[in-house]
């Protein structure tokens, strides 16, 4: 039986490296794709996510296991991620034609320029699929920082609004609220792509 995340952070508390290898196989795909989905530049959620877990390992020593580990790790990388557009003071959304059209580890990744090579896909459904694409990361990158982070949490993570709360430390109806005026906003945003 593998140990939990949380006895995991325990051991590495106490000395145990390798602990820290298996806690970073474990979650570092899916704290990638929150980070990039929140600051939208690849480059970015790379480093981004690299500094959010020399954070976790930083944090080990005063680790307690209160609430589950993915609260603790998120919080690590809303914050991270709050800090760095802070400092940019922009939303950049340059994204490369050689980049994974998915994030999702069990899809089959390809990138614009394999898919357009292809032949299955048409030049015009292509461009019209990276259009849709685009203005849709536009539209969530347009949210303010605390809906956008709510909507990728609970759309693209699947979290409840419990989770979320933990993570962004307001109540439960907050979280329910700022979702829903996210996707009061997307909706008037892409609604001319219905």
């Amino acid at each position: 039986m593998q140990p939990s995340d949380e006895e995991l952070m325990l051991s590495i508390k106490c000395g145990d490296d390798s602990a820290f290898e298996v806690l970073t196989h474990r979650h570092y795909a899916n704290t990638l794709n929150f980070i990039y989905r929140f600051v939208g530049n690849r480059e970015l959620a790379e480093d981004l996510c690299q500094d959010t877990f020399v954070r976790l390992w930083r944090s080990a020593p005063n680790y307690r296991p209160i609430a589950k580990f993915t609260t603790f790790l998120y919080c690590i990388a809303k914050n991270v991620c709050l800090k760095e557009l802070a400092k940019i003071q922009k939303f950049p959304l340059v994204s490369s034609l050689d980049e994974p059209l998915s994030e999702d580890v069990n899809y089959d990744l390809y990138t614009v320029t394999e898919e357009v090579e292809d032949g299955r896909y048409t030049p015009e459904n292509s461009v019209l699929n990276q259009e849709l694409s685009r203005k849709i990361q536009e539209a969530i990158a347009s949210l303010s920082s605390d809906h956008r982070l709510v909507f990728i949490l609970t759309e693209y993570h699947g979290m409840s609004y419990q989770e979320v709360a933990d993570i962004v430390q307001c109540p439960v109806g907050t979280v329910a609220s700022r979702k829903n005026a996210a996707v009061r906003k997307l909706r008037k945003m892409l609604s001319q792509y219905r």
